[in-house]
């Protein structure tokens, strides 16, 4: 599954900072927005017939609340445009290119505001609150007490290979309408808006843009990259093998299954903990052979014929026999502006690993999105072994392939994301997973703290 996620993350605070000098407005980019979606996105054209009254009326509110919304603070406006659609495939984000003056501004004003370290205290009383890290550097997310800055809680620099950013914030967030959003600082000081949400019972933070952070016991806790998978014996019969992310490179991913391929192929059971892994890529095939029974069929879904996505499709097409993109660029060319059929993906064939597996379980919670739900299915179409427990996925799955294109705002970088074309024919009339997320075979109740426990016992009794 290939998927161009944006990799990083405006609100008010930056208007503290300084005024846009960009030619563009929000009003400008709200309607570029309207365009693109309109002509690419597979889910309005299958709803449109539906939602067009709604639809309209929510584009005329937000085409007023545009006018009236400085650029800075336009991607938070627009996201919350596209949440009419619950499609978490379906956004914006920001790379801005500001000037070297508004860069420097915005720099000398987060030095200035440094944070006291030796005065950290970060409470618990909120799953985002304590002390974290990206792998290289560790954050303490806390209450913030600087009325200058205009978030509830921020995130400071504890450590980073750059040492001069100690005590400076990362980011600032609050909680609206059960989200938190707010700023994140890039490393040369751009502002950018970002929304963040704490899974795995809180022990991971998937920050909006492909980001994770993993939770520290303490400051004093050593780094760890928490996007990489991890292997442990839980017993002499069962393994317990941990992914966090799909987003990262397949390399990564393999080293760490192959290194413990002995382990993996001799054990009887294996549980495999991906709550909190909001998806990413599709490495995950070669796993799949150690539980592999049967071929997994695909469905083929729609697409929109637009220049967008006729763009898209062609990086992807070959000349060979058999490949899925080469019909759905054809048929593009011939049908502009309508409906077409999807990449038709053959069966799912893999060459089974020699594996002693009896039973594998997958523990799932809302924060499995995309790629992580793709794997479910693939997981439970390949093999009967397979039980899912936990929790309902997060359901962004019904629409994929992401593709971002430009609104033509050089200084702000507002890209629009969007699917590129639907799961199956029939996800529009209620046969999707966007709705309700996929559903564990056994649930767990949210107050079981020891999920791994639960399935462990689950398989003893096997």
């Amino acid at each position: 599954m290939k998927v161009f996620f944006p990799l990083c993350l405006m609100m008010a605070f930056s208007s503290m900072l300084f005024a846009q000098a960009d030619p563009c407005t929000c009003a400008e980019n709200v309607e570029r927005m309207y365009q693109k979606l309109e002509a690419n996105y597979i889910a309005y054209h299958l709803t449109k017939d539906k939602i067009g009254p709604s639809y309209q009326a929510r584009k005329l509110q937000y085409r007023a609340l545009a006018a009236k919304t400085p650029l800075n603070s336009c991607a938070k406006l627009m996201q919350a445009f596209l949440s009419f659609f619950k499609d978490g495939h379906l956004f914006v984000t920001e790379f801005p290119k500001l000037p070297e003056a508004e860069l420097s501004a915005s720099k000398a004003l987060i030095k200035a505001q440094k944070v006291d370290l030796q005065k950290l205290n970060p409470g618990n009383k909120t799953g985002i609150e304590g002390y974290w890290t990206d792998g290289t550097s560790k954050f303490a997310i806390l209450k913030n007490s600087n009325p200058k800055i205009p978030f509830s809680h921020v995130a400071v620099v504890l450590e980073a290979p750059d040492s001069s950013k100690a005590g400076e914030v990362k980011m600032g967030v609050s909680l609206s309408n059960g989200l938190w959003e707010g700023l994140y600082y890039t490393n040369a000081y751009a502002p950018r808006y970002v929304k963040i949400t704490p899974y795995k019972d809180n022990q991971l933070l998937s920050i909006w843009g492909g980001f994770t952070w993993g939770k520290l016991l303490d400051k004093n806790a050593p780094l760890y990259d928490p996007t990489l998978p991890s292997v442990k014996k839980l017993d002499d019969q069962t393994i317990l093998l941990t992914i966090p992310s799909f987003l990262i490179d397949k390399k990564q991913f393999d080293a760490v299954v192959m290194g413990h391929f002995k382990e993996l192929t001799e054990t009887e059971y294996l549980i495999i903990d991906i709550r909190g892994n909001t998806g990413g890529n599709g490495i995950y095939f070669d796993l799949l052979g150690l539980y592999y029974e049967k071929p997994a069929l695909s469905q083929v879904g729609f697409a929109i014929a637009s220049a967008d996505n006729l763009d898209y499709f062609k990086k992807f097409a070959t000349s060979r026999s058999n490949d899925p993109y080469a019909p759905v660029v054809a048929a593009m060319q011939e049908e502009m502006g309508k409906m077409v059929k999807g990449p038709a993906f053959g069966p799912l064939e893999l060459k089974p690993l020699p594996s002693k597996l009896k039973k594998v379980v997958i523990l799932t919670d809302r924060g499995n999105m995309s790629a992580a739900e793709t794997f479910i299915l693939y997981s439970k179409g390949v093999s009967s072994k397979v039980v899912t427990m936990g929790e309902n996925t997060g359901g962004v799955v019904d629409y994929n392939n992401i593709n971002m294109v430009s609104l033509g705002c050089e200084t702000q970088g507002i890209f629009f994301g969007y699917p590129t074309y639907s799961l199956n024919d029939a996800v529009h009339l209620g046969k999707g997973y966007n709705q309700t997320g996929i559903v564990p075979d056994v649930r767990i109740d949210v107050k079981i703290v020891d999920k791994i426990g639960f399935a462990r016992q689950y398989l003893q009794k096997q």
